[in-house]
Protein backbone atom coordinates (compact mmCIF):
# COMPACT_ATOMS: atom_id res chain seq x y z
CA UNK A 1 0.00 0.00 0.00
CA UNK A 2 1.46 3.38 -0.95
CA UNK A 3 1.41 6.47 1.81
CA UNK A 4 1.57 10.50 1.79
CA UNK A 5 4.87 11.24 2.59
CA UNK A 6 5.92 14.45 4.34
CA UNK A 7 7.94 17.10 2.35
CA UNK A 8 10.08 17.29 6.02
CA UNK A 9 10.69 13.53 6.33
CA UNK A 10 14.22 13.42 7.42
CA UNK A 11 13.21 16.65 9.84
CA UNK A 12 10.66 14.90 11.12
CA UNK A 13 12.51 11.60 11.84
CA UNK A 14 15.46 13.22 13.21
CA UNK A 15 12.60 14.72 15.90
CA UNK A 16 11.70 10.86 16.58
CA UNK A 17 15.12 9.36 17.02
CA UNK A 18 15.86 12.73 19.01
CA UNK A 19 13.15 11.63 21.94
CA UNK A 20 14.29 8.07 22.09
CA UNK A 21 10.84 6.39 23.03
CA UNK A 22 11.63 3.75 20.38
CA UNK A 23 13.10 1.46 22.76
CA UNK A 24 9.81 1.30 24.95
CA UNK A 25 10.78 3.74 27.39
CA UNK A 26 7.31 5.51 27.63
CA UNK A 27 6.44 7.68 30.35
CA UNK A 28 3.99 6.66 32.66
CA UNK A 29 2.09 10.10 32.21
CA UNK A 30 0.92 8.35 28.24
CA UNK A 31 -1.04 6.03 29.96
CA UNK A 32 -3.35 8.24 31.89
CA UNK A 33 -3.90 10.70 29.00
CA UNK A 34 -5.16 7.40 27.17
CA UNK A 35 -7.47 6.36 29.44
CA UNK A 36 -8.74 10.20 29.86
CA UNK A 37 -9.17 10.06 26.03
CA UNK A 38 -11.49 6.66 26.38
CA UNK A 39 -13.20 8.27 29.26
CA UNK A 40 -13.72 11.90 27.05
CA UNK A 41 -14.47 9.72 23.74
CA UNK A 42 -16.41 6.57 24.75
CA UNK A 43 -14.24 4.67 21.97
CA UNK A 44 -13.27 1.09 22.41
CA UNK A 45 -9.75 1.57 20.91
CA UNK A 46 -7.17 4.59 21.93
CA UNK A 47 -3.70 4.31 20.30
CA UNK A 48 -0.71 6.58 20.29
CA UNK A 49 1.64 5.79 17.19
CA UNK A 50 4.58 6.44 16.44
CA UNK A 51 6.12 6.50 12.90
CA UNK A 52 9.50 5.94 11.79
CA UNK A 53 11.24 5.01 8.51
CA UNK A 54 9.09 2.27 7.38
CA UNK A 55 7.61 1.03 10.77
CA UNK A 56 4.77 2.45 12.85
CA UNK A 57 5.41 1.85 16.52
CA UNK A 58 1.89 1.46 18.90
CA UNK A 59 1.09 2.19 21.94
CA UNK A 60 -2.44 0.42 23.07
CA UNK A 61 -4.26 1.99 26.12
CA UNK A 62 -2.48 1.34 29.52
CA UNK A 63 -0.40 -1.01 27.11
CA UNK A 64 3.34 -0.33 28.34
CA UNK A 65 5.32 -2.24 25.38
CA UNK A 66 5.22 -0.74 22.13
CA UNK A 67 3.62 -2.90 19.32
CA UNK A 68 4.81 -2.42 15.62
CA UNK A 69 3.35 -2.81 11.97
CA UNK A 70 4.37 -2.00 8.86
CA UNK A 71 4.07 1.91 8.18
CA UNK A 72 1.70 1.34 4.94
CA UNK A 73 -1.13 0.12 6.80
CA UNK A 74 -1.24 3.15 9.83
CA UNK A 75 -3.91 5.58 8.93
CA UNK A 76 -1.89 8.17 11.26
CA UNK A 77 0.53 8.60 7.50
CA UNK A 78 -2.49 10.80 6.84
CA UNK A 79 -2.46 12.41 10.63
CA UNK A 80 1.20 13.68 10.37
CA UNK A 81 0.43 15.14 7.50
CA UNK A 82 -0.81 18.72 8.50
CA UNK A 83 -1.85 20.23 12.33
CA UNK A 84 -4.92 20.19 11.57
CA UNK A 85 -7.13 17.05 13.96
CA UNK A 86 -7.94 14.10 11.09
CA UNK A 87 -11.21 12.34 10.72
CA UNK A 88 -12.50 9.73 9.05
CA UNK A 89 -16.22 9.14 10.11
CA UNK A 90 -17.19 6.42 7.78
CA UNK A 91 -14.06 4.24 6.64
CA UNK A 92 -16.92 2.24 4.70
CA UNK A 93 -17.80 5.63 2.83
CA UNK A 94 -14.51 7.10 2.25
CA UNK A 95 -12.49 5.82 -1.08
CA UNK A 96 -9.20 5.99 0.26
CA UNK A 97 -9.82 3.55 2.90
CA UNK A 98 -12.60 1.39 1.93
CA UNK A 99 -10.54 -1.57 0.68
CA UNK A 100 -7.80 -1.00 3.54
CA UNK A 101 -7.62 -4.64 5.56
CA UNK A 102 -8.41 -2.88 8.86
CA UNK A 103 -11.75 -2.04 7.22
CA UNK A 104 -12.27 -5.16 5.69
CA UNK A 105 -11.14 -7.01 9.01
CA UNK A 106 -13.86 -8.62 11.55
CA UNK A 107 -14.64 -5.84 13.54
CA UNK A 108 -14.25 -3.30 10.75
CA UNK A 109 -12.22 0.25 11.43
CA UNK A 110 -15.22 2.15 11.07
CA UNK A 111 -14.40 5.40 12.58
CA UNK A 112 -10.95 7.05 12.92
CA UNK A 113 -9.67 10.27 14.71
CA UNK A 114 -5.93 11.28 14.95
CA UNK A 115 -4.85 14.50 16.61
CA UNK A 116 -0.92 14.90 15.38
CA UNK A 117 2.55 15.02 18.06
CA UNK A 118 4.11 18.08 16.55
CA UNK A 119 6.99 18.80 18.34
CA UNK A 120 7.97 22.02 16.72
CA UNK A 121 6.07 24.03 14.23
CA UNK A 122 5.56 21.69 11.17
CA UNK A 123 7.01 18.66 12.33
CA UNK A 124 5.08 15.64 13.45
CA UNK A 125 6.25 12.59 15.07
CA UNK A 126 3.09 10.45 15.06
CA UNK A 127 -0.53 10.53 16.83
CA UNK A 128 -2.97 9.93 19.52
CA UNK A 129 -6.00 8.09 17.69
CA UNK A 130 -9.56 6.67 18.48
CA UNK A 131 -10.95 4.01 16.58
CA UNK A 132 -14.54 2.73 17.01
CA UNK A 133 -16.09 -0.09 15.03
CA UNK A 134 -18.97 1.96 14.07
CA UNK A 135 -19.37 5.08 12.04
CA UNK A 136 -19.82 8.36 14.43
CA UNK A 137 -19.76 11.94 13.94
CA UNK A 138 -17.03 13.95 15.74
CA UNK A 139 -17.74 17.30 16.75
CA UNK A 140 -15.44 20.33 16.83
CA UNK A 141 -15.55 20.61 20.45
CA UNK A 142 -14.25 17.17 20.42
CA UNK A 143 -11.43 17.84 17.97
CA UNK A 144 -10.35 20.55 20.45
CA UNK A 145 -9.94 18.07 23.20
CA UNK A 146 -8.52 15.53 21.11
CA UNK A 147 -5.77 17.86 20.14
CA UNK A 148 -4.84 19.41 23.72
CA UNK A 149 -4.41 15.72 24.62
CA UNK A 150 -2.05 15.63 21.73
CA UNK A 151 -0.14 18.65 23.39
CA UNK A 152 0.25 17.10 26.81
CA UNK A 153 1.43 13.73 25.46
CA UNK A 154 4.32 15.70 23.90
CA UNK A 155 5.10 18.05 26.48
CA UNK A 156 5.38 14.36 28.38
CA UNK A 157 7.56 12.60 26.04
CA UNK A 158 9.79 16.07 26.28
CA UNK A 159 9.54 15.91 29.81
CA UNK A 160 10.81 12.60 29.86
CA UNK A 161 13.53 13.09 27.08
CA UNK A 162 14.82 16.06 29.50
CA UNK A 163 14.73 13.11 33.17
CA UNK A 164 16.48 10.79 30.67
CA UNK A 165 19.21 13.38 29.73
CA UNK A 166 19.85 14.35 32.68
CA UNK A 167 19.16 17.93 31.43
CA UNK A 168 15.90 17.87 34.27
CA UNK A 169 17.77 17.75 37.95
CA UNK A 170 15.20 17.28 40.95
CA UNK A 171 14.45 20.42 43.22
CA UNK A 172 15.94 20.35 46.17
CA UNK A 173 12.83 19.74 48.78
CA UNK A 174 12.41 21.23 52.40
CA UNK A 175 11.32 18.48 54.29
CA UNK A 176 7.98 19.16 56.12
CA UNK A 177 9.23 19.18 59.70
CA UNK A 178 11.73 22.11 58.58
CA UNK A 179 9.15 24.10 57.05
CA UNK A 180 6.93 24.07 59.90
CA UNK A 181 9.68 24.89 62.10
CA UNK A 182 10.61 28.09 60.17
CA UNK A 183 10.37 31.76 61.84
CA UNK A 184 8.75 32.87 58.99
CA UNK A 185 5.81 32.06 56.68
CA UNK A 186 6.08 30.65 53.58
CA UNK A 187 3.58 30.68 50.57
CA UNK A 188 2.04 27.34 50.34
CA UNK A 189 3.86 25.04 48.33
CA UNK A 190 2.66 23.93 44.60
CA UNK A 191 3.90 20.94 42.72
CA UNK A 192 5.05 20.08 39.58
CA UNK A 193 1.59 18.16 38.88
CA UNK A 194 -0.19 20.91 39.62
CA UNK A 195 1.36 22.65 37.38
CA UNK A 196 1.14 20.43 34.48
CA UNK A 197 -2.51 19.86 35.16
CA UNK A 198 -3.55 23.64 35.74
CA UNK A 199 -1.73 24.17 31.82
CA UNK A 200 -4.30 21.02 31.12
CA UNK A 201 -7.16 23.65 32.50
CA UNK A 202 -6.68 26.29 30.14
CA UNK A 203 -5.05 24.16 27.25
CA UNK A 204 -1.81 25.78 26.95
CA UNK A 205 1.08 25.01 25.83
CA UNK A 206 4.27 25.05 27.44
CA UNK A 207 5.34 28.00 25.41
CA UNK A 208 1.83 30.06 26.02
CA UNK A 209 2.92 29.54 29.71
CA UNK A 210 6.32 30.47 29.33
CA UNK A 211 5.10 33.51 27.53
CA UNK A 212 2.33 34.24 30.30
CA UNK A 213 4.43 33.95 33.16
CA UNK A 214 7.47 35.49 31.42
CA UNK A 215 9.76 32.86 31.73
CA UNK A 216 11.64 30.99 28.86
CA UNK A 217 9.74 27.54 27.69
CA UNK A 218 13.03 25.57 29.29
CA UNK A 219 12.36 26.88 32.87
CA UNK A 220 8.77 25.51 32.57
CA UNK A 221 9.77 22.45 31.44
CA UNK A 222 12.37 22.11 34.23
CA UNK A 223 9.50 23.24 36.67
CA UNK A 224 7.11 20.37 35.58
CA UNK A 225 9.73 17.71 35.06
CA UNK A 226 10.93 18.53 39.03
CA UNK A 227 10.37 16.52 41.88
CA UNK A 228 6.66 16.98 43.13
CA UNK A 229 7.16 19.42 45.61
CA UNK A 230 8.33 23.13 44.86
CA UNK A 231 8.68 25.70 47.40
CA UNK A 232 7.08 28.72 45.81
CA UNK A 233 10.63 31.09 46.93
CA UNK A 234 11.85 31.04 43.47
CA UNK A 235 10.91 33.94 41.51
CA UNK A 236 10.33 31.76 38.34
CA UNK A 237 8.15 29.27 40.25
CA UNK A 238 6.35 32.16 41.59
CA UNK A 239 6.25 33.53 38.03
CA UNK A 240 4.29 30.39 36.57
CA UNK A 241 1.65 29.88 39.84
CA UNK A 242 0.63 33.50 39.29
CA UNK A 243 0.07 32.87 35.41
CA UNK A 244 -1.58 30.10 35.35
CA UNK A 245 -4.18 32.15 38.89
CA UNK A 246 -4.70 35.13 36.31
CA UNK A 247 -5.41 32.87 33.57
CA UNK A 248 -8.30 31.12 36.03
CA UNK A 249 -6.64 28.46 37.67
CA UNK A 250 -7.05 27.92 41.60
CA UNK A 251 -4.22 25.98 43.21
CA UNK A 252 -6.42 23.72 46.27
CA UNK A 253 -4.20 22.32 48.94
CA UNK A 254 -6.32 20.09 51.85
CA UNK A 255 -4.00 18.31 54.68
CA UNK A 256 -6.17 14.67 53.71
CA UNK A 257 -5.38 14.93 50.22
CA UNK A 258 -3.26 15.77 47.40
CA UNK A 259 -2.66 19.43 46.08
CA UNK A 260 -5.00 19.70 43.14
CA UNK A 261 -5.81 22.26 41.18
CA UNK A 262 -9.41 23.63 39.35
CA UNK A 263 -11.30 26.32 37.73
CA UNK A 264 -11.77 29.53 39.52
Amino acid sequence: MTFPMPPNEVERLQALHRLNILDGRLPSGLDRICSIAQSLFHVPVVLMVFLDEEVAWIKSGSNSELSKEPRALSFCNHTVMHDEVFVVPDTFADRRFAEHPYVKADPPLRFYAGAPFTTEPGVRIGSICLVDHVPRDFTPRQMNLLSSLARVAVDELWLHHLERSGLAPATEVLPLARKVSLDFQLEPSITSRQVRAGRGLLNWSVRELAEAAKVSPMTVKRIEASSDVLVVRDESAKAVRRALEEGGVEFVFSPDAEPGVRPR
